[in-house]
């Protein structure tokens, strides 16, 4: 496994969607995007939910992952429904994809896991001009006391809790043109469960950290929104 326990309980337990809202808010905000004839990037695609939804749309995605479970749930998921595509294992912080190869770039609760100081870069570097980058990302209100807050980064492994502000400044400092930033309050959300797709052997350390996460869920709930990010060169 990687030094990331949190990334590694998602793989083993395969769990999509995982952002508040999950599949059907996601599916809801991207069909409000004219993605026809567009080159998109899936970052951090997970077991490949989202993937093959914009597959189904014949959008022209390609997802990728820089962990091999989840490549292997992926594209394990993509063979039974014939997809026709490929999910690569690489590390969005760098790519091996020329300048200017996509027009649209989509995030579903994964930079906020990066070192953003790598991830925007690259984000910028693969999108073409007027390219857009759209990002579902936790957002921290003014009341996360800063041992909760303290707390969560260490658990997620997390460099920093962003702030809608704290977003919009980093977006623009690394060349994006127009920032738009749209909070969901978590408890206007409707509940979903994740789909979870688990590993054959899982071992006991891994129900642990699932606990654990529940519980710092239930910490910061009132303290963190989701924000839809959608940034544009």
């Amino acid at each position: 496994m990687n030094n990331r326990p949190y990334t590694d309980l998602l793989a083993l337990f395969g769990i999509g969607g995982a952002h508040p809202g999950g599949l059907e808010l996601t599916k809801t905000i991207l069909l409000k995007e004219n993605l026809s004839e567009k080159k998109l990037l899936e970052i951090g695609c997970g077991t490949g939910q989202t993937s093959l939804f914009l597959n189904a749309m014949n959008v022209d995605i390609t997802p990728i992952d820089n962990h091999p479970i989840m490549i292997e749930k992926a594209n394990n998921r993509f063979a039974e429904h014939q997809a026709g595509i490929t999910a690569l294992q690489m590390d969005i912080e760098e790519t091996e994809f020329r300048d200017s190869s996509f027009d649209f770039i989509l995030s579903e609760s994964v930079l906020s896991f990066t070192d953003t100081n790598k991830t925007l870069p690259e984000v910028v570097r693969l999108l073409n001009e007027d390219g857009v980058l759209l990002a579902f990302e936790m957002t921290k209100k003014g009341t996360l006391q800063s041992e909760l807050e303290d707390r969560m980064k260490h658990f997620y492994n997390m460099p920093y809790i962003f702030s809608k502000d704290d977003w919009k400044k980093s977006l623009e400092e690394h060349g994006f043109k127009k920032v738009e930033i749209s909070p969901l309050s978590l408890g206007k959300l409707e509940l979903s469960e994740p789909e979870m797709n688990p590993s054959e052997v899982i071992e006991d350390m891994y129900f642990e950290l699932m606990h654990q996460h529940e519980k710092l869920t239930y910490e910061s709930q009132e303290h963190i929104e989701l924000s839809i990010i959608r940034a544009q060169r």
